[in-house]
């Protein structure tokens, strides 16, 4: 009889057990996309600028720099 009681009590703990797992509300599945998840690295950089800035250097001959000769 006591082997009976124990085998009863066992069955039970395994039926609490399923019907937890089965009732649970998808936290498995959360834990399981987030495995899947990959992140991917690279070097490349991309710049993106609104305004454009442009320069204008004019050059002409027969311009010296500097007060005194050398």
């Amino acid at each position: 009889m006591n082997k009976a009681i124990s085998a009863g009590i066992g069955v039970g703990i395994g039926l609490i057990a399923l019907a937890f797992i089965v009732l649970t509300p998808g936290d498995g599945d959360a834990i399981q996309e987030e495995s899947s998840m990959q992140v991917q690295l690279s070097d490349d950089i991309e710049v993106e600028v609104e305004e454009s800035k442009s320069f204008e250097v004019s050059i002409s001959e027969g311009v010296k720099v500097g007060d005194v000769p050398p």
